[in-house]
């Protein structure tokens, strides 16, 4: 899979700290913040089956090594392609049910390729599990985060709420 596979254009806005999604929310969900994860470091990727939840600790290139996270709970599904010990970040992308219309394409070869592994053929979008999927995310109750890199891992989840944070500047 190439580093560009997920590209889309998405523009930046303004900074801030925290962003949530919450389960359910179907009005536009202000994603800002994301921009700021540009050529951000991923130092850590926590997985708790038990507990449904993704964590993804992250360095940031343009806010003075400040360390931010991404926290996904209610996670059906994740995965990390590609995951070396040096990953730095192209861009992130948050699609909700606001952007599920402008951005169907992207959504649905991303959420392919989480389920399947592959990108699909013009046959598997009639697959009901995909169909089901968009369906959830389209209606709200779900929401697909997609980390697309400059070099190393590409990082594709499925969650109920996902949360973004300033963590510190601390050091790893």
């Amino acid at each position: 899979m190439s580093a560009r596979m997920f590209t889309n254009g998405t523009v930046a806005r303004e900074s801030i700290l925290d962003v949530i999604i919450p389960h359910g929310r179907k009005e536009e969900i202000d994603m800002n913040g994301l921009e700021t994860l540009v050529e951000s470091t991923i130092d850590s990727v926590h997985v708790s089956v038990k507990d449904k939840k993704v964590c993804i600790e992250l360095t940031c290139a343009w806010e003075g090594k400040e360390r931010k996270k991404i926290t996904a709970t209610g996670v059906e599904d994740f995965v990390a392609d590609e995951l070396r010990l040096s990953n730095i970040v192209d861009r992130v992308h948050c699609f909700a049910a606001a952007d599920f219309q402008e951005n169907i394409s992207t959504i649905t070869d991303n959420l392919f390729f989480l389920i399947r592994g592959k990108s699909p053929s013009s046959s598997d979008l009639e697959w009901e599990p995909l169909k089901e999927k968009l369906g959830m995310i389209s209606s709200g109750m779900l929401t697909l985060l997609v980390v697309e890199p400059v070099y190393g891992v590409t990082i594709i989840l499925l969650a109920s709420e996902i949360q973004l944070e300033a963590i510190g500047s601390d050091a790893f």
